[in-house]
């Protein structure tokens, strides 16, 4: 019974590889194709895909010149990282991904450590998030490193961000150089290949928190610089990357324009800049005229009126009024300062170090000027007006302390008050002799002591050129009377009435009337001009947009249509639509944001086709990050991926339009994480051939290495790299102990089998994986 049941197995996985890979399902598409008529046909505005055809390999000897071209990951070695060792119970596990850029499954038990040793550790030594999780042994050192080899067009852009970096990117020619067969000569700079080796050690600090070492082809650099350089080249897709990537609506729009002709959205750019760069110039030039301060007679004209006679006689009537009273200013700056400075110069200056700093200030400030009204020069002749007065006060309160111990007329003064003392003393004892006499005299002897204390604070006081009131005396001569002070800040306050502005901006209303006057006020004649520039700058930025959205609209109506046939032979009976919409604003006023390019909106809708079919059943859906499940959107974006290659790379990382650009789209290597979970039949088959597809080099502009972790026996089967990651245990260690190993002939189909059905019907199983083996090894050549 049970051999009947393989046969049947065996028969069923010819149906299921034949149907897929024969049905409208395939990606055979090509999304420029459409009956409307392209307006910007002549500019190309949208990429050529054409259809893409099957290859592959039934094991990991066999290699393509093509292949071998490209850019891929050749290992990963992982160091004492989360307290995994090897069998031999030291901690370096190495995974080897082969000489070429293919497709290469990872796959091993649930637990093994598949996705710790693979996706998280690109993730880490690429300049990942790091927990301590993954160093439990903090006794000991642990790192991770990476060893890429490079071909264009990544060995061009790596170059190029190194130098960037200031780093020279000669260093990507000195690793592996026995492999002269690839690397050539390695002094060439135009060599055609390099490796680009990624080191990041993990070091438990005092605290507890990670600290990390990072060195790119043995060079130092930081953990920022290593996640610039490296992260862009490497992909990871697994359930929370898609959702999160479907999401955000800055990396929808970037999978959208990897459709786009890079000649086009480089064109939006620039246009982009220099509109913002003459709305800039505009604004700052309106800025500097609306910061003229002019009589309130004046406000409110237009910046290019014409003067009339009477207005410009009145002008300059109000100009040689504030001349006059501007050098009337001048002269009582320079008074007192040549004042103070022979006091300084003489040893003799004020004693109060706010009015030193007062006048230091006042001297350094400028009539006409721009200064903030706490720093004018009005506000610093305040200042010194108030400080003299406050030096005044204090005169008055040291005259008063004065008077209050030494005077001899006051008759609460210190001095009349102890010879009040001596004469009641005196009325005590008329003896000449005794002991009250005695103690009298002493009493006596104790006030002389009080009395030349008194004596001695009085001249303290006012006793000479050191004493408070001389020092205070000295520091209110300032050469100039408090009424002359007064009167200049009277007038000011007047002057400022007169024009209606405020007292501090008299001095800047002054130069914006000689520069009205004058006829030079430069901003009056750059202001036509630049409002001329932003208008014709926002002209080309809008034709740019348009342009771009037509190339977009074309781009999502083709990708709506062919995800939405490819999507039953993955498992789901849906319809996929590409919605675009318009920000706010639209082309009148176009975003010139960083984010993302242009004026459109994506949005991704997933609707699931009516079950009955009824006429009156509207179909259940939305947006996909509201409406679809985890694996939907898994299956989506490897979809999306298929008929738009390249999209993946933009989408989950995140990248700038510029970025995109300037450094290509399409990554070294994408990393699948699981994404074929609860998919079997038809749609396990499905993804295992778009995996294939995406990894030959006739799938995607450039070929990328596909590096699959999956439980499923139809990807293991048309994988042309199978790597098994096993866990078991050592003599003497509590770790545990992991095995990564290269499967082939035997032993990869013993590992399908496993897959396939467990620990049951082992040898029905093994017939099962040499079918899946052998169907899959017979599309691939087709």
């Amino acid at each position: 019974m049970m051999s009947i049941c393989c046969l049947v197995l065996a028969v069923l996985s010819q149906s299921i590889w034949a149907s897929a890979f024969s049905s409208g399902g395939v990606a055979s598409t090509n999304l420029l194709r459409s009956d409307h008529h392209n307006k910007f046909s002549a500019r190309c505005a949208v990429r050529l895909w054409s259809d893409v055809p099957v290859g592959g390999c039934d094991d990991s000897d066999h290699k393509y010149s093509a292949s071998s071209q490209r850019s891929h990951i050749v290992s990963v070695k992982s160091h004492n990282i989360a307290g995994i060792v090897n069998d031999e119970g030291n901690c370096d596990i190495e995974i080897e991904f082969g000489s070429a850029a293919c497709l290469v499954c990872v796959t091993g038990e649930s637990g093994s450590g598949k996705s710790l040793l693979v996706s998280k550790a690109l993730d880490v030594v690429t300049g990942g998030k790091a927990t301590n999780t993954l160093v439990q042994d903090q006794d000991k050192e642990s790192w991770i490193e990476l060893i890429v080899r490079l071909c264009e067009p990544h060995l061009s852009t790596v170059s190029s961000t190194l130098q960037h970096f200031g780093i020279d990117p000669l260093i990507l020619y000195h690793q592996h150089t026995e492999d002269t067969t690839d690397v050539g000569d390695h002094n060439n700079e135009h060599a055609s290949v390099g490796y680009l080796h990624l080191q990041r050690t993990l070091v438990a600090g005092s605290s507890g928190k990670l600290k990390s070492i990072c060195r790119i082809n043995e060079k130092h650099v930081s953990l920022k610089t290593l996640r610039e350089i490296a992260s862009p080249l490497f992909t990871t897709v697994d359930v929370g990357v898609a959702s999160g990537a479907l999401a955000r609506a800055a990396s929808r729009l970037a999978m959208l324009d990897i459709g786009v002709e890079d000649s086009l959205k480089q064109q939006c750019i620039q246009s982009r800049d220099v509109y913002k760069e003459a709305t800039k110039r505009r604004k700052k030039i309106k800025k500097e005229l609306e910061s003229r301060i002019l009589p309130s007679s004046m406000q409110g004209n237009a910046y290019g009126s014409e003067l009339e006679q009477e207005q410009i006689e009145l002008l300059e009537h109000w100009v040689d009024e504030l001349d006059m009273f501007e050098a009337r200013v001048n002269r009582f700056q320079e008074a007192i300062y040549e004042q103070y400075s022979e006091l300084i110069a003489d040893g003799n200056g004020p004693g109060s170090n706010n009015i030193i700093s007062t006048l230091q200030k006042f001297r350094e400030c400028v009539w006409g000027e721009h200064n903030d009204d706490d720093d004018s020069i009005l506000a610093n002749l305040l200042q010194f007006r108030e400080d003299i007065k406050a030096v005044e006060s204090q005169l008055i309160a040291a005259n008063a302390a004065y008077e209050g111990l030494a005077s001899l007329t006051a008759p609460e003064s210190a001095a009349v008050s102890l010879e009040r003392v001596r004469k009641l003393l005196y009325t005590i004892s008329s003896d000449d002799s005794g002991p009250m006499f005695e103690k009298v005299e002493r009493t006596h002897e104790l006030l002389n002591i009080v009395e030349e204390s008194l004596n001695e604070c009085a001249r303290s006081i006012d006793g000479g050129s050191n004493s408070i009131i001389s020092t205070l005396e000295n520091a209110s001569s300032t050469g100039v009377s408090m009424e002359e002070v007064d009167g200049l800040v009277a007038d000011w306050n007047a002057l400022a009435r007169k024009h209606g502005i405020s007292p501090y901006a008299l001095p800047t209303c002054h130069t914006s009337l000689r520069q009205e006057i004058d006829g030079n006020v430069e901003a009056l004649k750059l202001l036509p001009e630049a409002e001329e520039d932003e208008r014709v700058a926002l002209e080309d930025y809008t034709h740019a947009c348009e342009e771009l959205s037509y190339a977009r609209e074309i781009v999502a109506s083709n990708l709506s249509r062919s995800v939405t046939e490819l999507l039953p032979s993955l498992g789901l009976e849906c319809t996929f639509q590409v919605q675009l919409t318009q920000r706010p604003g639209g082309f009148e006023d176009p975003y010139c944001g960083s984010e993302t390019l242009g004026v459109d909106v994506v949005d991704l809708l997933l609707f699931h086709n009516k079950v009955n079919g009824g006429p009156n059943e509207s179909k259940r859906g939305g947006k996909i990050e509201q409406v679809g499940s985890s694996g939907e959107k898994s299956r989506v974006l490897l979809a999306i991926e298929t008929c738009l290659p390249g999209s993946i790379g933009a989408t989950c990382n995140n990248c700038s339009p510029q970025h995109v650009i300037q450094n290509g789209n399409s990554p070294i290597s994408i990393v699948y994480d699981e994404i074929d979970a609860h998919v079997g039949g038809r749609a396990a088959v499905t993804i295992a051939k778009l995996l294939a597809d995406q990894s030959s080099g006739e799938a995607s502009r450039a070929g990328n290495q596909i590096i699959a972790i999956t439980h499923s026996a139809s990807v293991a089967a048309i994988a042309d790299r199978h790597i098994v990651i096993e866990r078991g245990s050592t003599s003497g260690s509590s770790s545990p102990a992991v095995r990564a190993s290269v499967v082939d002939g035997s032993s990869r189909r013993k590992e399908i089998a496993r897959m396939a059905s467990g620990d049951l019907a082992m040898g029905e199983a093994a017939t099962f994986a040499d079918a899946l083996i052998r169907d899959a090894l017979l599309h691939r050549d087709a």
